[in-house]
């Protein structure tokens, strides 16, 4: 069947039907998305009119809904207040034990509501006495670790001074075992001599009066060489003829009289006057500094109950009792660890934070000193370990040098004519040596000593991490008490420093000027420090040296934040009131695992009703626009195929 040509005209009638009923599907939809757009409209109206038209019958029901809604609200509040009670006398009861434990007695009755923890469990009046409590608590902690730290000091101090006169002790019998063995001869006339000397090395290592004691130390060093030396020349370097026989007193004066010019020893003696100086200068500035600390850490202990903020008070009541006050056990709730370590160092900032930097230096400064003294040449360690040889090698020394010491001497004192002996030299006995004496065993208190300082460097940064990482504490801070229910704790952690604990969400400190007392106990850490650095074999630093590293180590302490982060932005991050100040209002059963639902708005659309209309109209245009097209293009292939056919 043949195909009727198509006309232009036929091509025309054809597309004005198609984009007619493409039209009127358009303004369906159109019609549709507009009726949409009338309903929202009246919708929100209406909502308008009903919120802001002041109509006198919109307002008086609104007003009769309000009333009958509140009217409803207290009814529940009473009937549920009454069950409250009822609960509560129970729970009450649970925790009376743990008051008559600390001598606080509970009612019979729990109709009063304590202010502070909000339970029924503590009036007004039983909150005061917890806190009083609470307070004493703290501060009964912190003298606990405090007196820990005392007592390794004081006994590092004994323990120390101890092991030196011991080792003195050892060092004389060594001495003596030598001559007895290498110097026989000498040894009837020089042992009283080295026993006087260990002596007063031993009477200085004791003595509390350093510079006098030291001086008195060095005379005594120097007439122990010039008695030694008559019977050393005697006895090892003049060999007469006469096997017996002994120095006339004059002869002896003489010789003890050119001592200084002679000079038989060489450079021994002031060697080993010099070393023994130094080091037991060193031992007489460590012990005092070992005290001097000790009594540091107790005055600050004095400190700390008198000088409590009220802030301070109200959450350590919040932290250790508040818990009882709502009925619940021990056993049944910890207090979050984060919660107890904010509490701690905001009630603390004052003094912790301020002596902090300053401890730590001085407890370097006794680690170095210590460490000198145990293992390196300066320390008196050694200077009294190489006395057993410095004593030996000044005999060796005159022996060598004895035919010119010899000139010398008859040069000065003429030959010596010998008296007749008192002993025969087969009447000589071998003493007894004591070299094998043991020492007390103290050498493991010194080491441990190294261990503690070290670690005590940071003792006032973490002096609240050692009261608070008892097993009383929920370490994870996921279901325990943060101060006014139980929950999750997940405010910062504030690190140590007076810096950080202004943005402490439970305690802020507040700087204020410091006392009087805390000034001295920060200008004696300074001595301390000074004196601790001028022992040093290193030279002296100066205390605006010493002021600059402190300042230094406090600025680079953990968590340092600076002061472009605006303070009060960073404190709206605090947990409950985040003041520290004030009551606290309990909208939640503190009994309860309630966490308040944090509110997430949902996000709106951005399409309103008028974007929807037009995108619909967009739409209908532009498939119109693509039939219309498609058609039109179909019809004109036809066209041509059918005419050139």
């Amino acid at each position: 069947m043949a195909l009727k040509p198509l006309s232009c005209q036929n091509i025309y009638n054809n597309s004005m039907k198609l984009i007619l009923v493409v039209g009127v599907l358009a303004t369906i939809l159109v019609a549709s998305a507009s009726a949409k757009s009338l309903d929202f409209s009246h919708d929100l109206d209406t909502a308008n009119s009903y919120l802001e038209a002041p109509h006198h019958h919109q307002a008086s029901s609104l007003h009769h809904h309000q009333s009958h809604s509140l009217h409803h609200h207290n009814r529940n509040r009473r009937l549920q207040r009454r069950d409250s009670n009822s609960k509560d006398g129970l729970h009450c009861n649970d925790v009376r034990g743990d008051f008559e434990a600390i001598d606080i007695p509970l009612p019979q009755h729990f109709n009063e509501k304590g202010a502070q923890c909000g339970g029924h469990c503590c009036t007004n009046s039983t909150e005061n006495e917890l806190k009083k409590i609470a307070s004493a608590d703290f501060e009964r902690s912190l003298h606990h670790h405090t007196k820990s730290l005392r007592g390794v000091l004081e006994s590092t101090a004994k323990h120390f001074q101890s092991y030196i006169l011991d080792s003195t002790d050892q060092s004389g019998n060594r001495t003596i075992n030598v001559f007895s063995q290498v110097y026989i001869r000498m040894l009837p006339l020089s042992r009283k001599l080295i026993e006087q000397l260990y002596s007063d090395i031993k009477s200085t290592i004791k003595a509390t009066e350093s510079t006098t004691s030291i001086n008195t130390l060095e005379h005594n060093i120097h007439q122990f060489f010039v008695n030694l030396f008559p019977v050393a020349y005697h006895q090892v370097v003049h060999l007469d003829k006469q096997r017996y026989g002994e120095l006339h007193e004059d002869y002896i004066n003489c010789l003890k009289l050119t001592y200084d010019e002679i000079q038989p020893f060489g450079d021994i003696p002031t060697e080993i006057s010099r070393n023994l100086r130094q080091s037991i200068q060193m031992v007489h500035i460590l012990i005092n500094a070992l005290h001097q600390s000790a009594e540091v850490l107790g005055e600050t202990d004095e400190l700390y109950g008198a000088h409590l903020t009220e802030s301070c008070q109200k959450h350590l009541l919040r932290m250790s009792y508040c818990p009882r006050c709502n009925g619940l056990q021990k056993t049944h709730v910890k207090t979050c660890y984060g919660y107890c370590v904010n509490v701690l160092r905001g009630c603390s900032a004052q003094y912790a934070g301020a002596l902090d930097s300053h401890w730590s230096s001085v407890a370097s400064g006794l680690e170095n000193l210590m460490n000198v003294h145990m293992g390196a040449d300066a320390g008196i360690v050694a200077a009294i370990k190489q006395l057993d040889v410095k004593l030996p090698d000044s005999i060796m020394k005159a022996m060598g040098n004895g035919p010119e010491l010899e000139k010398t001497v008859k040069k000065a004192c003429g030959t010596p004519k010998l008296l007749p002996s008192k002993e025969a030299d087969n009447e000589i006995k071998k003493p007894i040596s004591h070299y094998n004496k043991k020492l007390n065993p103290v050498e493991p208190e010194l080491l441990h000593f190294s261990s503690t300082i070290d670690k005590s460097k940071d003792f006032y940064s973490n002096i609240v991490n050692n009261v608070c990482d008892d097993d009383e504490f929920q370490r994870n801070d996921r279901h325990c008490w943060i101060g006014d229910r139980i929950s999750d704790y997940d405010q910062i952690v504030m690190t140590p420093g007076q810096d950080t604990q202004r943005y402490n969400p439970e305690v802020p400190y507040e700087p204020t000027s410091k006392p009087t007392k805390l000034h001295e106990l920060l200008d004696k850490l300074l001595k301390i420090r000074k004196n601790l650095d001028t022992a040093m074999p290193s030279p002296p630093r100066t205390i605006n040296d010493i002021q600059s590293d402190m300042a230094g180590h406090d600025d680079e302490g953990s968590g340092h934040i600076t002061d472009d982060v605006d303070d009060e932005e960073y404190r709206l991050q605090g947990s409950g009131d985040g003041s520290g100040d004030g009551a606290t209002s309990f909208p939640v059963d503190p009994r309860s695992d309630n966490n308040e639902d944090n509110e997430i708005t949902p996000h709106e659309s951005s399409n309103s009703p008028a974007s929807t209309v037009s995108s619909a109209m967009s739409l209908v245009y532009l498939t119109c626009l693509l039939l219309v097209t498609h058609h039109t293009l179909l019809a004109t292939i036809r066209f041509y195929k059918l005419n050139l056919n």
